[in-house]
């Protein structure tokens, strides 16, 4: 939940904060690929499908899941994150938020390189490395990585955080599909990399 009820001030016509881009997309592109993983189930390796609320209050649907989990948190292999997909074109480059900070960067970067993906700016993605969810994850020893083209490109990100972020204007019809595709079927891959053992070895 980023963004329920009024964002704009009185007076103004239009005040409610719709949040298409940020995050329904990521809600929209996280269920897609809980269907597809399904669909191509099983797998040895459990897929849970987590959907916290108040991140930007604190990362408290996080902070709860971690107080709860339901299986212990030592038998994760890897959380991935998703956030506001629906910004970036096709083919754009891809942000590595949490590059250097889990065991998971070579099967990440070989994946980027099986499907032809760039990285981005990664003092772009470095930057938000404590402000999502994953931060909170990382914080209790999960591996959590957030890949998104959306954080790959000042270019990109910045238009959209200076005309849509957390205002009215972030409207289903503004958002962009191409790179929520693209990062949609990297994440499929990746996953099911992560979910066969006998493709990702996890601990030491």
């Amino acid at each position: 939940w980023d963004h329920l009820g009024e964002c704009a001030p009185e007076g103004q016509a239009d005040r409610i904060c719709n949040g298409a881009a940020d995050n329904a997309s990521g809600l929209a592109a996280m269920l897609e690929l809980a269907q597809r993983l399904n669909s191509s189930g099983p797998h040895q390796r459990d897929i849970y499908i987590l959907a916290t609320t108040a991140e930007e209050g604190g990362l408290l649907g996080t902070r709860a899941f971690i107080k709860a989990p339901p299986v212990p948190l030592g038998q994760i292999v890897a959380a991935l994150n998703f956030d506001m997909v629906a910004v970036a074109p096709e083919g754009s480059p891809i942000g590595f938020i949490g590059k250097g900070e889990t065991p998971l960067d070579a099967v990440i970067l070989a994946q980027l390189a099986q499907h032809g993906r760039t990285l981005g700016d990664q003092s772009l993605a470095d930057s938000f490395l404590q402000r999502q969810d994953g931060w909170a994850l990382l914080q209790a020893g999960v591996p959590t990585v957030l890949l998104s083209s959306t954080y790959g490109s000042r270019s990109i990100l910045g238009p959209f955080l200076n005309s849509r972020y957390h205002r009215p204007s972030d409207r289903a019809e503004a958002v962009e599909l191409g790179g929520a595709i693209d990062d949609l079927l990297f994440h499929e891959s990746l996953i099911e990399t992560l979910a066969d053992p006998t493709r990702y070895r996890s601990g030491p």
